[in-house]
């Protein structure tokens, strides 16, 4: 619990405000959600317990806070976790998720990507306290022709799509680019 606590003073020391903690079932652990400040123009949610499988936590963020949040990023822990128990395979940048339903209503983006914590400060995404090392990792929302663009094409390609279309990551009703 002291790793934890640790994390989630992290956390708060980068995002600037106090977070509220929740249970996840499907993970079995903590997570964080941290509201929006001036600086920060978005919900930040955060895995807390997820280190143990493969030293890394997870992030997701949104402009509306939105309980559902909660339960895809602990879908997305537990699928972390089990690929840890079968493989003993850590997370990494372009592993994807599929969800059980879209981030949003009406939205077509049912994938979650992992790629490195691009919208925080510099030195957020590693965290260490000497004993324990973890690796943050950001969680995009992507659609099935995205994702599957990615498996054959790779990540650095999926990367020049969005960059040439500008997408916005946090925009979860954006049409697929593919």
């Amino acid at each position: 619990m002291k790793v934890v606590k640790q994390l989630y003073d992290h956390c708060f020391r980068y995002f600037g405000a106090s977070g509220e903690l929740y249970f996840s079932e499907a993970a079995d652990g903590l997570l964080a959600v941290f509201p929006p400040t001036r600086e920060r123009g978005w919900w930040t949610y955060v895995t807390l317990e997820l280190h143990p499988y493969g030293g890394v936590e997870c992030l997701l963020y949104s402009y509306q806070f939105d309980r559902t949040y909660l339960s895809h990023l602990g879908e997305v822990a537990a699928q972390v976790i089990a690929r840890w128990g079968e493989k003993e395979g850590r997370l990494g940048n372009g592993d994807v998720f599929p969800l059980r339903k879209p981030l949003g209503k009406g939205s077509r983006l049912q994938y979650l990507l992992a790629t490195p914590a691009d919208y925080e400060g510099e030195g957020f995404d590693l965290f260490t306290n000497g004993a324990c090392v973890v690796w943050f990792q950001m969680l995009h929302a992507i659609s099935e022709s995205e994702a599957g663009f990615l498996q054959r094409e790779g990540l650095e390609a999926l990367e020049r799509k969005f960059a040439v279309a500008g997408v916005n990551s946090l925009d979860v009703m954006r049409p697929p680019v593919i």
